[in-house]
């Protein structure tokens, strides 16, 4: 195992890499940090050169003081650890950040898996989501952290097909760790301070081979995309995972890697 930091752009991310073979960049989701593939780091190395890294904003790596590209930053990682292409995995706001970096490099990327993502200049239309989206607002201008984690919680662990207590709590504890240590040590620059494209609006241009996953049980605008990226991307299938919603390799840590190595072995 690896370890190391890469400078960016005013500003640094931190990584670790683990392993041998074609190359796979794990693309953590949004308000979380690369901890969440701790099992498919292990499963991968097995067989592939396995890297994960704290997006700017998050976790070890800086914090943002001025506008940036997330996508950028992941081109200088692979400059870096000198990898002429890579297949790229990322789950929701990783999602967006791989699809951007597709859109902009599309030579440099092996395969493509969209894990219960987002893109860029999506618009919310989730009942469920605008309704949390709205209590978050709420939490957030009475300083209430503990209620603003929790309304993200809802949205992106629990999903609008279940109550708290359905999900296991351990994934639960998990998010909820990271979401906070996200905004008390780096607030919302990871967002607020980035530049994307427009994602949504040129799905038709994605050319690397595709795999989008969805789980059942989230919400409607996420499994929108899903179906939108099987149309329209050039060479994309889409998979239901039953019984999860928007972690699902948190959920399902051993069925998602299994998946994940299948799609890479067939490239």
């Amino acid at each position: 195992m690896t370890t190391g930091r890469v400078q960016v752009r005013n500003g640094e991310v931190a990584y670790e890499v683990r392993g041998d073979g074609d190359p796979v960049i794990l693309l953590h989701g949004g308000m979380l940090d690369s901890r969440m593939w701790d099992a498919e780091m292990r499963a991968l190395a097995r067989h592939h050169t396995a890297i994960r890294y704290d997006a700017r904003g998050h976790g070890d790596s800086s914090t943002p003081t001025e506008r940036f590209k997330h996508y950028e930053d992941l081109r200088e990682l692979m400059t870096a650890l000198g990898l002429p292409r890579a297949s790229l995995v990322g789950l929701s706001g990783g999602g967006r950040i791989a699809a951007d970096f597709a859109l902009t490099y599309p030579d440099l990327v092996e395969n493509l898996v969209l894990v219960a993502t987002g893109l860029s200049a999506m618009v919310t239309k989730d009942p469920f989501v605008l309704e949390q989206n709205k209590n978050l607002e709420e939490a957030g201008a009475r300083g209430d952290l503990p209620a603003a984690i929790e309304c993200v919680l809802r949205m992106w662990v629990d999903g609008p097909r279940r109550a708290p207590a359905d999900v296991d709590q351990r994934v639960r504890r998990l998010c909820q760790e990271m979401y906070t240590q996200t905004i008390v040590r780096h607030g919302l620059s990871g967002f607020t301070l980035m530049d994307e494209l427009r994602a949504v609006e040129r799905i038709g241009e994605l050319t690397p081979r595709t795999l989008t996953l969805v789980g059942d049980l989230d919400s409607s605008d996420i499994a929108a995309i899903a179906d939108q990226i099987e149309s329209e991307a050039r060479d994309a299938r889409k998979l239901v995972v039953p019984g999860v919603a928007h972690m699902i390799n948190l959920e399902e840590p051993a069925e998602f890697s299994r998946i994940v190595l299948e799609f890479l072995t067939c490239s």
